[in-house]
């Protein structure tokens, strides 16, 4: 009885620490995509992710930032993975600081509608995808604080389709091959992706197209 019983509370146990683990690896999900679609101006969805509190680390799988509506396709950038090590008693002092991100990206696609707008001005801070003053501007809508320590980005390739002249759109591909750049000492969200797109499109013929 007395092993019967000890089997029980060990299953009980862990089954516990499994419904606690799903919970916190969905909660950091939610609470990400929310941060980084505040910080670029538009949708973001992580495929997957898990949290690990022994070894203080976040690896995000999957992760992609969709066009705003209007655009005529659906995906803006894919990354297949992003490596994240943070200070755990910061996140205890209410301090966002993450010591280490290895951000690596399979691909950003930049698109011209038929108007003649750009998919990527919708990244610019204090405006969301009509044009008008976002609420990134406001003390409500304060894109969140935080500390990176280093920063490393690797970027494959960009593409760049013009659906200006209608029908099938132009498309040109620029492999740019960075691997492992280094940035140190980022406080905002939004430099991340502000770094993003310049380390990408200047490498390009794009840059001047985009008014970077």
């Amino acid at each position: 009885r007395f092993m019967n019983k000890s089997f029980k509370i060990l299953v009980i146990i862990v089954a516990v620490v499994f419904v606690l683990s799903m919970t916190k690896n969905l909660w950091v999900q939610g609470a990400i995509e929310g941060a980084i679609s505040k910080a670029a101006h538009v949708p973001v969805h992580i495929g997957s992710i898990h949290v690990g509190l022994i070894n203080t680390s976040i690896d995000l799988k999957d992760i992609h930032l969709d066009n705003p509506s209007s655009f005529p396709e659906r995906r803006m950038l894919s990354a297949p993975r992003v490596a994240i090590v943070f200070d755990l008693p910061a996140f205890f002092k209410g301090r966002v600081h993450f010591q280490n991100v290895t951000l690596n990206i399979q691909e950003l696609i930049v698109i011209k509608d038929r108007h003649g707008n750009l998919n990527v001005n919708a990244l610019k801070p204090g405006s969301d995808e009509r044009g008008k003053p976002g609420k990134s501007q406001t003390a409500a809508g304060k894109t969140p604080e935080l500390q990176i320590d280093r920063l490393e980005l690797t970027i494959g390739r960009v593409t760049y389709k013009d659906y200006s002249l209608g029908g099938e759109p132009v498309v040109q591909t620029f492999d740019i091959n960075i691997q492992n750049r280094t940035f140190s000492n980022i406080h905002n969200p939004r430099d991340v992706v502000s770094l993003i797109m310049f380390e990408a499109l200047t490498r390009t013929t794009l840059s001047r197209l985009t008014n970077l």
